[in-house]
């Protein structure tokens, strides 16, 4: 997490964090975590048997639409969205990059950019992206608002320059929608190349972003990775998927002790 996730902490600060971090990890029975590139660390970074740790993808934090059709691209505008809180870490820039590739190349695409609670009137005002803002879940006119960003998606735009888990790839998955996003991080168990989308190198640029989403509309793949992405949902990477994966792991601990 240092210098990727957080930055400028003291010695101080990061000796005192492993310091509570090992005793946390030692004391217990089991460690949970939500990644293999966070439950790798836990083994190599704090010694931790690995028969006592378990990678548990987390799930969604919003109600799947059960009835959702696969999500096909038939021609016409192409609505991709981007999702999160930081511009800068999400790879926001490389997003509008990205679009404004594929319309010089001919596309309809358009952003839809949900999250941002100060955008840049420079991007908001842009021909082809519509400011959706900072939504509230727990305000039901805006969570609805959410909800049907969803609905309405052809894919998720996700270049972030630094994740631990990514929640957002699961609510892309809860509603079919393919997500384009870098691999880095514990993004590869949220999306998987070629199945529920793909993972871009972290050096990769909005125009090679566009050239896989041209790949993507020009191989038809589109619904196929919708599929795919319904799947992992229902599989793996759910709430209801995690439950499952617990209560094997908890069964187990009680019948060996």
């Amino acid at each position: 997490m240092i210098d990727y996730y957080w930055f400028n902490w003291s010695e101080k600060a990061i000796s005192n964090a492993n310091l509570i971090e090992q005793r946390a990890i030692s004391n217990a029975s089991i460690n949970l975590l939500a990644s293999h590139w966070a439950a790798e660390s836990v083994v190599k970074d704090y010694g931790a048997p690995e028969d006592r740790v378990f990678v548990l993808p987390l799930g969604a934090n919003i109600e799947p639409d059960t009835k959702v059709a696969s999500k096909a691209y038939e021609g016409g505008q192409l609505n991709i969205l981007f999702s999160g809180v930081d511009w800068k870490r999400k790879g926001g820039q490389i997003a509008i990059d990205t679009v404004r590739k594929l319309r010089e190349d001919g596309y309809q695409a358009k952003l839809y950019i949900c999250g941002i609670k100060n955008l840049d009137s420079k991007v908001a005002n842009l021909e082809y992206v519509e400011n959706l803002g900072f939504l509230n879940k727990n305000n039901p006119d805006e969570y609805q608002k959410y909800l049907d960003a969803w609905a309405n998606s052809h894919m998720l735009l996700l270049p972030t320059r630094a994740e631990c888990a990514g929640i957002v790839f699961n609510e892309a998955s809860a509603y079919g929608v393919p997500s384009l996003a870098t691999d880095t991080g514990g993004i590869a168990d949220y999306v998987y190349n070629d199945v529920n989308g793909y993972r871009m190198p972290l050096s990769a640029s909005g125009a090679e972003y566009a050239a896989k989403i041209e790949e993507w509309i020009k191989e038809d793949r589109f619904k196929e990775l919708s599929e795919g992405a319904k799947k992992v949902y229902h599989d793996t990477n759910s709430w209801e998927a995690w439950g499952r994966k617990f209560r094997k792991i908890a069964d187990s601990l009680i019948a060996n002790k």
